[in-house]
């Protein structure tokens, strides 16, 4: 867990230990389900975005060129 918590991915973290991506997989998805997320009584007053674009049905096409 602690190779994974560091910012490692599944397969770097097989291969350092010598066994399955799927194996790390399993224990991290096991872990995950194990542990339970901080909570907190205090009432949220003020939330921060950040910059955030979505898009909603499609986008504008530049000069028409993606539709030909």
């Amino acid at each position: 867990m602690q190779l994974y918590l560091e910012g490692l991915g599944f397969r770097a973290i097989g291969r350092i230990l010598e066994i399955s991506y799927g194996t790390v997989y399993q224990w991290v998805k096991a872990y995950g389900s194990e542990v339970s997320l901080p909570k907190s009584k205090d009432q949220i007053e003020v939330v921060e975005m950040d910059e955030i674009h979505t898009y909603v049905g499609s986008k504008k096409l530049l000069l028409d060129m993606d539709s030909c």
